[in-house]
């Protein structure tokens, strides 16, 4: 593998630099393992929390579309949905706007 020129934001933490060279900084199949406990529906999760919740959504997002998460906020009391100009990973493409989403959210508790 080839020393990355420049490591993008979401990837930075995704390869290392080892004695032989570069390669990746997890093994794949531990990697895959942990995705399988995200996969599924969480929604009784969700719903099971009565407490205050901020719902950020990226308006790019491949992930959570916007209907979808609507319907999330509308579904469970006490919840704010904010959506920002971003895809799925707002906290690090908007940090300043994700910031003032959640300062936001936070003063009005």
């Amino acid at each position: 593998m080839n020393a990355p020129t420049a490591s993008p934001t979401p990837c930075r933490h995704a390869v290392r630099e080892y004695p032989d060279g570069w390669g990746l900084a997890s093994d794949p199949k531990d990697r895959n393992a942990s995705q399988q406990h995200l996969n599924g529906d969480h929604g009784h999760d969700w719903l099971a929390g009565d407490g205050p919740a901020l719902l950020t959504r990226g308006s790019r997002s491949t992930v959570l579309s916007a209907e979808p998460a609507k319907d999330r906020a509308i579904r469970r009391p006490r919840t704010r949905l904010v959506e920002l100009p971003a895809g799925h990973t707002v906290h690090e493409t908007v940090p300043a706007e994700f910031t003032a989403a959640v300062k936001g959210f936070l003063d009005s508790l």
